[in-house]
């Protein structure tokens, strides 16, 4: 049996007790009996259950993206960063002009994802411990939105702390709604019901924030 496959049957075992209890009350014991593991399994796999939380939702993820976006489009983290999973994509970079970006396909991408799981997500988006997994993906978030920003600025300068700004922004912004809208059973199944025209909004609003910044600066 291979690693990932091992990872997954122990995924799965956490997210069904998951549906049965909090997470919070889930331990490593429950889940290696319910997995069919031991402990030693456990941790050469994964340094604790929110490694595993993190795994789940990267696995997840990269099964989506696989699917919707050509490999050219997919991005993947640096090996060398520390808590990475460099063989799983977690983002997708579009282009839709010299300076502009789509990004509507990987927000439904990301809140399909999430809809696979309601019940689970809905429990680990919850949380807003700093191991959690809104944390996690808000700093995952952010380094591929400074590269973003950094795309649509192009030749153009911007201060390294404004970068980091808008990246943290926006990265908070779409992560606090998706979380809010999955952690209520009303709005689980379908969170991006009320987006309507608006699913590229966050690269669109970059896009004319910065370039607002740019022309206020040649005046």
């Amino acid at each position: 049996m291979s690693s990932v496959d091992t990872m997954s049957i122990m995924g799965e075992a956490f997210v069904e007790l998951a549906t049965q209890s909090p997470l919070e009350k889930i331990s490593v014991s429950d889940i290696v009996a319910a997995s069919g593991k031991n402990r030693k399994t456990f941790y050469y796999h994964f340094e604790d259950k929110s490694h595993l939380i993190r795994w789940i939702f990267r696995s997840d993820l990269a099964e989506v993206l696989h699917d919707r976006f050509d490999e050219e489009h997919l991005v993947y983290e640096n090996p060398q960063d520390p808590g990475a999973m460099p063989e799983l994509p977690y983002y997708a970079f579009r282009k839709s002009g010299v300076r502009s970006l789509d990004g509507s396909e990987f927000v439904h991408a990301l809140a399909d994802t999430l809809q696979k799981r309601p019940e689970y997500y809905g429990k680990a988006l919850r949380g807003v411990e700093p191991d959690g997994l809104r944390a996690y993906l808000v700093r995952l978030y952010v380094p591929a939105f400074e590269k973003d920003i950094r795309f649509i600025l192009s030749n153009r300068s911007l201060d390294r702390a404004n970068v980091k700004f808008l990246a943290e922004f926006y990265a908070g912004a779409l992560v606090s709604y998706l979380a809010t809208k999955a952690a209520s059973p009303a709005t689980s199944h379908d969170l991006l019901r009320d987006m309507g025209p608006f699913s590229n909004i966050i690269h669109s609003s970059m896009e004319n924030e910065i370039k607002e910044q740019q022309m206020r600066r040649s005046f």
